[in-house]
């Protein structure tokens, strides 16, 4: 029950949403066809990393989980701007 609560937690925060949104916008742009991809992995990974242990001063075991569960988060958030932009291109 602990990692659902963190995992929906961390869905629903705006400024990891935002730092999310901004890599996959950011992502786009990329002029070379595979660098947009892994700028936005690293990204994630950064993100979910930072949060922890700059943003909330957590250290130890808690940090670490917290920064695994942040990575899955992160990637359904950037799944979701991803499918959302697809449905957007489709109907509109």
């Amino acid at each position: 029950m602990l990692l659902t609560a963190i995992v929906i937690a961390q869905i629903l925060d705006p400024l990891r949403i935002l730092l999310v949104g901004i890599a996959y916008f950011l992502s786009r742009v990329a002029k070379r066809p595979n660098v947009g991809w892994l700028g936005l992995l690293v990204a994630i990974v950064v993100i979910a990393a930072g949060f922890p242990f700059v943003i909330f001063g957590q250290s130890g075991d808690i940090a670490w989980t917290t920064a695994a569960i942040g990575v899955i988060s992160n990637a359904l958030i950037a799944g979701a701007v991803a499918g959302l932009l697809r449905l957007q291109r489709l109907f509109f």
